[in-house]
């Protein structure tokens, strides 16, 4: 039985708000969707591939947002995070995506893809709130590989496209602990769903908790 920590820190660049026709929520929704299909969007009048673009703003904001400092850099190695079912070659992989732009741009050491998902899950972001996958779930159905000739790394951040409430973080943790015994791991979404209220603004990079206690799982913020 894994032990899932009560308290999982994370961070993330972008908001989103799903089924809402404002302004500002139908843009994320926009981005959002570009981001989950590594598209094209239109700025300025020009198509930007919308991955490699946010990695570039992150790595401008790190003088403003201090904290992204703990989750990309040199000697951090990033992890990124397995779709909810089992991946073909070549097949779209968006967390993938987001770890090579990031490392492209300076900010990791490298790409480690030791996660692989070995049984399917219920996407979340398609699930009913009772039938979203908890932390028990998605560790069932993830293993690790580790390459024996693979340096013990300074961190791993795990990547995630998309949060909604961190339960497939919490799931990894415990198999990059086992498998990487000492080194930090740290979570990091491009993107986190924000359920209520309206959002005023697309980018909002954050740092904030997963919680998980007596088997209830929320995120704040």
């Amino acid at each position: 039985m894994p032990q899932f920590p009560s308290k999982l820190p994370f961070a993330s660049f972008l908001q989103y708000r799903p089924r809402s026709d404002d302004s500002v929520a139908v843009e994320s929704q926009t981005v959002t969707y570009a981001i989950k299909q590594d598209k094209f969007i239109s700025i300025g009048g020009k198509p930007i591939r919308v991955i490699p673009y946010a990695a570039e703003r992150i790595k401008v904001a790190l003088g403003e947002f201090p904290f992204l400092r703990k989750y990309f850099g040199p000697g951090i190695v990033l992890v990124p995070a397995p779709r909810s079912s089992s991946i073909k070659p070549g097949a779209l992989w968006p967390a993938l995506s987001i770890c090579e732009a990031l490392v492209a741009v300076g900010l990791g050491d490298h790409v480690e893809t030791c996660l692989e998902r070995t049984k399917g899950v219920v996407k979340a972001a398609t699930a009913k709130s009772g039938e979203r996958p908890g932390p028990q779930e998605h560790f069932d159905s993830i293993s690790v590989r580790r390459q024996q000739s693979l340096q013990v790394p300074n961190a791993l951040t795990i990547v995630d496209d998309v949060i909604t409430r961190g339960a497939t973080f919490l799931g990894v943790v415990p198999h990059l602990e086992a498998a990487f015994p000492g080194v930090p791991i740290r979570c990091f979404a491009l993107v986190r769903t924000m359920s209520y209220g309206e959002i005023l603004q697309l980018r909002d990079p954050v740092e904030g908790n997963i919680i998980y206690e007596h088997g209830s799982l929320r995120r704040e913020p």
